[in-house]
């Protein structure tokens, strides 16, 4: 059953991390080139979830790469100015409080996922104060669907400490469900601006 979750949401993240690469390429958004890195590094974050199945030590590559992926969600959505500095102080902070770390087992591993739920926590709120602004349907979707990855992560992390199998499958489960929430709204809006474009370029056909 985690082989499918994993596969599943390596391919959704996959997908839509190339789906918003596609939107930079039209609207050449910063926001939609981060997002592109983010959901590409979720992706792999899957795939290494595999390998892991496997492998034991993949396991912190899984984390490392959500955590990259949840940075730039954070930095596509962020608002003040001064979050640039926020990652290299949260790296910082890592290991600065990784020695006074005594859960058994990889304690790096544990402050990298509550950093990475730190960052998502941040990037959703960031995502939902602009849709809040905008009333745009499609924004509070996305909103919801990145409030969808805060909540995996944090049962993922909580079932890192208190290890349950059913922590890890429901975690997966609702982190699938936002990834596909963004990717039908992400695809919609997509299509939405190629028709745009593709009538404007028309359109300047039929004047010249």
């Amino acid at each position: 059953m985690f082989m499918i979750i994993y596969a599943l949401g390596m391919l959704l993240g996959i997908a839509l991390g190339l789906l918003t690469y596609k939107g930079y390429t039209i609207t050449k958004s910063p926001t939609m080139l981060r997002l592109s890195i983010a959901f590409i590094s979720i992706g792999l974050g899957f795939m290494m979830s595999i390998a892991e199945l496997y492998i034991d030590a993949y396991s912190m590559v899984s984390t490392t790469l959500s955590t990259i992926g949840y940075a730039f969600i954070a930095l596509a959505y962020s608002v003040q100015k001064g979050f640039k500095y926020m990652v290299p102080l949260l790296i910082l902070l890592t290991f600065s409080i990784y020695p006074f770390f005594t859960i058994p087992g990889n304690s790096l591993e544990y402050v990298t996922k509550a950093i990475a739920f730190m960052l998502i926590v941040y990037g959703s709120t960031q995502c939902m104060m602009l849709s809040l602004a905008s009333r745009k349907a499609t924004s509070m979707i996305i909103a919801a669907g990145i409030t969808l990855l805060a909540v995996a992560e944090f049962i993922s992390w909580y079932g890192m400490i208190f290890y349950s199998a059913y922590y890890t499958y429901l975690a997966g489960l609702i982190k699938i469900s936002g990834i596909s929430s963004i990717l039908l709204t992400v695809y919609t809006l997509t299509r939405r601006i190629v028709r745009i474009v593709g009538y404007n370029n028309n359109g300047d056909g039929d004047n010249n």
